[in-house]
């Protein structure tokens, strides 16, 4: 790295000395770049020609973090890099004329990677999918760059139904999503989604550079719509005949019958859309319902089967066959005759009533059977019954968890319990489960109670974190066939709001599970954990001595076992961590180093001392020289002045020993 740095520095120190000293910079450099602009993948090689035609100069040279060049008197220099790994690079291209000003230019690079992987999924969900719910699927890409050339497609079989682009100057590679909103039809049952990520790199780049996901369909659930092939039949006394039944729900939907004279009695098919008369006679005469189900839904429709040659009917019409009334509310039918008739009258149980028409202003009687009564000529007395379902929505419908109370732990099975209170009849009685808006799960009865029951449902859910902050509905619905309201008598419970716990995860990337720490300088370990409840750390370390300390953050000087333990109302997790103790030899090697300093100083200042001695220190002779008894041995004395005795330096020859 100081390798780098000082590269850097010395290769644009020419540019810098011009900079700094002012002069001025010519609005259009006479460069030419060859390739005018270059898109490099990431760890490939590039080399890029800047020349010039201008010979008023005194150099040129490229400025680069990697491939720089000094300032050179040619008319062309190349900027080149073996292995580019440098993402913010900015090549430079810079000439020094000499009138003394300077040109600077960038060069474009664009630096780019494929993504390692990209993925599609669906958030939040698992499954089949629910016609009309909206569901949100992501595609996830990873490590890919610059993100301001990245565009995502997404697919819908072979049509683009998104494009999504992304504007931002990061040039370091990245993980980046993109989400699409849908609302899946029944028949995009089969349909394929997918998304692709292409890097638009211009001409420069590769062609083409796009990457896709892996295809992702799922089957659409939905509920029965409209029943089919059902129609009226006229067929011959003691003859086979059969009506045919069915519809188009997802998951396949399941059959059953009724007859008008008998509505709350469901007829044994084994569930099949075909019903069989194996012998036509009076008796079959009459009204046939179908009902298609799935745990989405419930449809039904009615078909009149007609006997030619059997036993005289009874000549009667009533207004409608069967009603559908709401406990406490008023009803009324009328009875009329297609032929001569001598008596017409109503009964209910005892009671009789001499009237064509029959009424109630509230109706509270939940075994009631009225029927229509006539005497006719030649034909003598019948009766016609009117088949009457008396509902009663529930006084109260409500949520709770079974044997548990507070929040739930992931993973963990637990059973919710719908309660509703005083709902009548029970055989038409549909409870539904939402998670959300979302349905989970539909309960049908077959038992055939009239009068108002409390009736529970239950529901198995394995809660898991995404769920924390659920919302569960059950609603209980009255299907009263096509005679009942629409839509049908609903009663939703409040919604339960569920919370989650789950165990402590430790961020295992931030804690190693050998660590080596220098002598003499500490180490601190970071514990961090993820969990709800928020998890309580604590480090147990020196098993001798059953020290602990907590806290997430320790700091650590010995060798040993340390052990983070991260606590919560859930569980215990825990990591060990081997803090492994080396010797830091740098002081040493710095005492030695400044031990040769002083050893070789100290011998430097004896050579010089020794030269000093040999090249300053003269010999002198005294031959001829006057010596005096004064005190003052090199001086002469001439009437008080004092007279310099002369002395003859001697070469190396004149020394004698």
């Amino acid at each position: 790295m100081c390798e780098i740095i000082f590269r850097r520095i010395f290769l644009g120190f020419p540019v810098l000395l011009l900079w700094m000293a002012g002069r001025p910079t010519h609005a259009a450099c006479p460069f030419e770049f060859n390739p005018p602009r270059v898109v490099v993948r990431y760890g490939d090689s590039v080399a890029v020609n800047c020349s010039t035609s201008s010979t008023d100069h005194e150099g040129m040279g490229w400025e680069a973090t990697y491939g720089g060049t000094g300032l050179e008197d040619v008319n062309f220099v190349i900027w080149t890099v073996e292995n580019l790994t440098y993402w913010t690079i900015q090549p430079k291209c810079y000439i020094a004329l000499k009138n003394g000003s300077q040109c600077l230019e960038n060069f474009p690079v664009i630096l780019y990677k494929i993504p390692d992987r990209i993925s599609i999924s669906v958030l939040s969900h698992s499954g089949p999918m629910v016609e009309g719910t909206e569901y949100q699927l992501q595609c996830d890409i990873q490590n890919v760059a610059p993100l301001r050339n990245l565009v995502v497609r997404w697919y819908k079989g072979n049509e683009t139904v998104k494009t999504q682009t992304f504007n931002t100057s990061t040039r370091e590679p990245e993980d980046v999503s993109s989400t699409l909103n849908i609302t899946p039809r029944r028949f995009e049952d089969e349909v394929e989604y997918r998304c692709e990520a292409e890097l638009v790199l211009g001409p420069e780049g590769p062609q083409p550079s796009v990457m896709s996901s892996q295809n992702l369909h799922f089957p659409v659930y939905f509920p029965p719509q409209d029943i089919l092939e059902l129609k009226d039949t006229e067929v011959d006394v003691g003859s086979r005949t059969g009506l045919k039944c069915s519809s188009n729900g997802n998951p396949r939907p399941e059959y059953s019958w009724t007859y008008h004279r008998a509505p709350n009695v469901k007829l044994k098919n084994d569930g099949v859309s075909l019903l069989t008369i194996e012998q036509a006679t009076g008796e079959n005469i009459g009204y046939y319902t179908c009902y298609a189900s799935n745990t989405l839904g419930k449809v039904s429709k009615r078909a009149r089967v007609s006997v030619r040659g059997a036993e005289p009917v009874c000549p009667m019409k009533l207004s409608t066959e069967s009603v559908v009334v709401e406990y406490g509310s008023p009803v009324s039918v009328s009875c009329s005759n297609t032929t001569s008739v001598e008596e017409i009258y109503w009964t209910t149980g005892p009671q009789v009533v001499n009237d064509t028409t029959w009424s109630v202003v509230e109706l509270l009687d939940w075994d009631i059977r009225p029927s229509c009564n006539a005497t006719f000529q030649g034909i003598g007395r019948c009766s016609i019954p009117l088949h009457i379902t008396l509902y009663k929505t529930p006084d109260r419908v409500s949520i709770s968890v079974l044997s548990h109370s507070g929040p739930m732990v992931e993973g963990t099975v637990y059973q919710l319990q719908c309660d509703i209170q005083n709902i009548a009849p029970l055989q038409n009685l549909v409870v539904k489960w939402y998670k959300g808006n979302e349905p989970v799960d539909n309960v049908t009865y077959s038992n055939i109670i009239k009068t108002p029951v409390n009736v529970s449902a239950t529901l198995m859910i394995t809660p898991s974190r995404d769920d924390d902050g659920a919302q569960y509905r059950c609603g209980a619905e009255l299907d009263l066939g096509p005679e009942g309201p629409q839509p049908h008598p609903t009663v939703t419970s409040e919604p339960l709001n569920i919370t989650v716990h789950y165990k402590p995860c430790i961020n295992a990337s931030r804690l190693p599970l050998r660590i080596p720490v220098f002598r003499g300088y500490p180490e601190e370990l970071v514990c961090e954990a993820e969990g709800y409840p928020q998890p309580r750390i604590q480090w147990l370390y020196d098993p001798a001595k059953h020290v602990s300390e907590a806290g997430g953050n320790l700091t650590v000087s010995e060798a040993g076992l340390y052990n983070c333990t991260a606590t919560n109302d859930v569980e215990t997790s825990f990591i060990v961590v081997e803090v492994v103790l080396k010797e830091d030899y740098l002081p040493l090697i710095a005492g030695f180093v400044a031990f040769m300093v002083v050893v070789i100083s100290v011998i430097f200042v004896l050579i010089y001392s020794i030269y000093y001695k040999n090249t300053k220190m003269g010999r002198y002779s005294l031959k001829n020289a006057k010596l005096s008894s004064t005190p003052n041995g090199n001086v002469a004395q001439d009437g008080g002045r004092d007279i310099p005795l002369p002395m003859t330096k001697l070469s190396q020859p004149n020394i004698y020993f």
